[in-house]
């Protein structure tokens, strides 16, 4: 069989040791590419010193590996309830994103209101594309890699 090989068709249940593997993945892509994006970002948007989440790699690396662990035990809870877990996991992934983008787009309409430092239009769009960039590599993870053999 070739590494392709699905283990129980792309939307079946995985082994409770197949979703750790999954979210192991998930967690050290995203935190690589975060940081990535971090850097480059960093240096293009140039945010001001006092935006606490921009203001060193601490924030970036913690609130990825934090929610990324969460969406880990959310995805093994689906995978043990649903009968589609991939489906489900896929509707839940998309307004956990949604809901995510919340307190960025927040940080521009009010700053004041998540005194977090001031941010800037170009230091918010490098959270928000850190958002996009973990939910891909998440997605990936766990609807497409761990399905494989």
């Amino acid at each position: 069989m070739s590494n392709s090989t699905i283990v129980s068709g792309a939307s079946g249940k995985l082994p409770f040791s197949r979703v750790v593997m999954a979210g192991g993945v998930a967690i050290v892509g995203s935190l690589i590419a975060n940081l990535l994006v971090y850097w480059i970002g960093g240096a293009l948007a140039q945010p001001n010193p006092d935006f606490q989440p921009l203001a060193s790699p601490m924030p970036v690396i913690i609130f990825t590996v934090l929610f990324l662990v969460i969406a880990t035990a959310v995805y093994a809870v689906i995978n043990a309830a649903a009968s589609n877990p991939v489906r489900v996991w896929t509707i839940v992934a998309w307004v956990a994103l949604i809901v995510s983008l919340i307190p960025d787009f927040m940080l521009l309409i009010n700053p004041s209101g998540m005194p977090m430092g001031t941010p800037t239009v170009p230091a918010v769009i490098v959270l928000i594309i850190m958002h996009f960039v973990a939910f891909a590599i998440t997605m990936w993870a766990f609807t497409r890699w761990a399905h494989q053999r």
